[in-house]
């Protein structure tokens, strides 16, 4: 298949470990100037080794070594490729800790629910969302909000994978979801559950849309849980596409992208959480209501 081999030569990039410098990917780049008077592969992306939590080599001697297969039969093929791809800095050693892994796990967790959501809030409402069509002057500050993080998102992913900044793309789209989980799906209770027909409309379609476009940038990293997902919801909705391999990579919409309103949402947030924290520190519910709060701020 000369053909294929003029279509695909050279690999856009490879992915080796540490120890291959001088046994493989060096021999390949000579061997290739030699017989073809071309380097084989445009990019190389180096990975190291796994240790233990405590950084020490895994050895069948010091019993510390983890079988991939228990890791998977736990929690999932894909939460070992979205802790591994995400926790490993290129050419770095990482050391595997099994706590992380829970909070990846709870993560995809996340990502599973906000589909059944979807699907829950198109029944009782009796439609579906991938027919429906909402004027941005609809939109309220929490819609342009998550809005702006999808297209910030959108950008920046397609910007690291471009530059092979592999291990900072899953915090990205990571972000993302569960921004739309915890800040925009809490925002809009009321509009959900008893706004108008129209605000209903509105939630449905705002996380319906980002929940689309976040599975289309985490299925590099995570393609069983987002094809299940996407299946689901094909299924509900009747979408074309058979999966959500075969969907082009997602184009930002730069006019969607509004950076202070992101700001302004990030400042809130740690404002919430340092309040939540210090309920907790004084052991007082997020129920009781308080007489005063100060917050002390270091940037005017």
């Amino acid at each position: 298949r000369k053909d294929l081999f003029e279509k695909l030569y050279p690999a856009d990039f490879i992915l080796e470990g540490i120890d291959q410098i001088r046994g493989w990917f060096n021999l390949l780049f000579v061997a290739s100037m030699v017989a073809m008077n071309n380097c084989s592969f445009k990019a190389v992306y180096m990975h190291g080794f796994i240790n233990d939590a405590q950084g020490r080599k895994m050895s069948k001697s010091l019993g510390n070594y983890i079988l991939p297969r228990e890791v998977i039969m736990e929690y999932g093929a894909d939460t070992l490729r979205y802790y591994m791809i995400g926790g490993a800095s290129p050419g770095i050693d990482v050391n595997y800790n099994f706590e992380d892994m829970k909070v990846k796990h709870k993560n995809l967790t996340v990502l599973w629910n906000l589909h059944r959501y979807a699907i829950e809030m198109a029944k009782n409402l009796s439609i579906n969302p991938s027919n429906l069509s909402v004027p941005e002057e609809k939109l309220d500050v929490e819609e342009r909000y998550i809005f702006s993080k999808l297209n910030s998102a959108i950008k920046r992913m397609a910007e690291l994978f471009d530059s092979y900044s592999l291990n900072e793309a899953p915090w990205q789209v990571e972000e993302l979801f569960l921004e739309l989980s915890r800040t925009y799906i809490q925002l809009t209770r009321d509009k959900s559950s008893m706004g108008s027909e129209e605000e209903k409309k509105i939630v449905l379609h705002s996380v319906f849309s980002v929940l689309l476009e976040s599975l289309k940038l985490f299925a590099p990293i995570a393609p069983f849980i987002t094809e299940m997902i996407y299946q689901n919801l094909r299924q509900e909705f009747k979408l074309k596409e058979e999966s959500i391999h075969l969907y082009a990579w997602p184009k930002p919409r730069q006019e969607l992208i509004d950076q202070e309103l992101e700001t302004s949402m990030q400042a809130i947030s740690e404002i919430v959480q340092s309040a939540l924290a210090v309920r907790e520190k004084i052991q007082l519910g997020s129920r009781w209501p308080l007489k005063e709060l100060v917050v002390a701020v270091k940037d005017e």
